[in-house]
């Protein structure tokens, strides 16, 4: 059961993005029952696009038009758990993976270990496997 990491969310955004038709392809695989979006992707998301200079309207407006364009991901994410809390600190701190992908790798790691992703970090991890 794949999880989407948040280059999936800023790949189907920006049509100028090399990955945007493939991430937009991903994001419809959450129709299917074994992909999740991770909710570290979407909280990196938006704390990203905070830290650009969306206001909260803008962003807001992107939230609104993921869960228009792709239903499922109103519903296929993974809940945050104090498991995933835990296994995503070990992570960070035993790996020295950054604070995000740490989360994405632990939602990975409860379900089968596999995370859609451009990132390279995800291959380094033990017990992971990156699909892209």
């Amino acid at each position: 059961m794949p999880v989407l990491d948040t280059v999936v969310l800023f790949g189907a955004v920006d049509p100028k993005d090399a990955a945007h038709d493939k991430s937009k392809r991903f994001l419809a695989r959450l129709a299917e029952p074994d992909y999740y979006l991770a909710s570290f992707a979407l909280l990196e998301f938006d704390i990203v696009m905070k830290s650009r200079g969306f206001s909260y309207k803008q962003r807001m407006l992107q939230h609104a038009l993921l869960a228009k364009d792709y239903p499922p991901s109103t519903v296929k994410v993974r809940a945050l758990s104090p498991t995933v809390l835990y296994l995503s600190d070990k992570i960070e701190g035993e790996e020295g993976t950054d604070y995000f992908d740490a989360g994405v790798a632990a939602e990975a790691k409860v379900l089968d270990g596999k995370v859609v992703s451009t990132d390279k970090v995800f291959d380094k991890l033990k017990g992971l496997k990156r699909i892209w």
